[in-house]
């Protein structure tokens, strides 16, 4: 059985404000499955305001490498770019399915929700899409990645070795934190990690 939302907000708490956001936010031409609506009006990533035209900036899940960025919901029709259709010209991009929405990005890399089945996967950007699953549904991926973030952070400097790489005892802590909130065992979260390419 998945989580709640209400249970994966306070894994996202530490990474900026919460705040209930409305449908009314949604800026795309298309509905959003009931999911993905009460995720945002339950968890409701908002962030800080860096100035009052800009508005909120969602959340950085600090996971190693490049942040996890989860957009607001008024801004997350926008992060579509780049992925659905071109940046500049707006022009359909080929090989994007039409189910498929960004709710996070790590730097250009991708979270992928499908908007029939539900549940989230992870590609790599800049070639053919071939996402990897990362979750059966939303909850437990975006638990998944505080979980990661939040063990990451407590591990502080201990995580890295002289070479900026990842110790085997810090993989070892992390895994087994995603394995206790996955209620799983450590293979499951060691191919979640796989699925995500983290510190790969």
């Amino acid at each position: 059985m998945p989580p709640s939302y209400a249970a994966i907000r306070p894994l996202l708490a530490p990474w900026g404000e919460l705040r209930a956001q409305p449908a009314s936010d949604w800026q795309g031409e298309f509905a959003l499955p009931p999911a993905l609506l009460d995720f945002y009006r339950e968890v409701g990533p908002w962030g800080g305001v860096r100035h009052a035209s800009v508005g909120p900036l969602g959340l950085d899940l600090a996971c190693g490498g490049n942040p996890v960025s989860i957009p607001p919901l008024q801004n997350l029709w926008a992060r579509q770019a780049g992925y659905r259709w071109h940046g500049l010209s707006g022009e359909r991009l080929r090989g994007w399915k039409d189910e498929w929405l960004v709710v996070a990005m790590e730097g250009s890399h991708p979270f992928i929700y499908d908007l029939i089945s539900g549940a989230v996967s992870f590609d790599l950007a800049g070639g053919h899409w071939n996402p990897r699953p990362i979750a059966d549904d939303l909850a437990t991926a975006f638990g998944a990645l505080a979980t990661v973030a939040n063990t990451y952070a407590a591990l502080g400097e201990s995580a890295l070795d002289e070479d900026y790489e990842l110790r085997p005892q810090a993989r070892a802590s992390v895994r087994d934190a995603l394995a206790e909130f996955l209620g799983q065992g450590p293979a499951q979260a060691d191919a979640l990690l796989h699925a995500w390419r983290w510190y790969e």
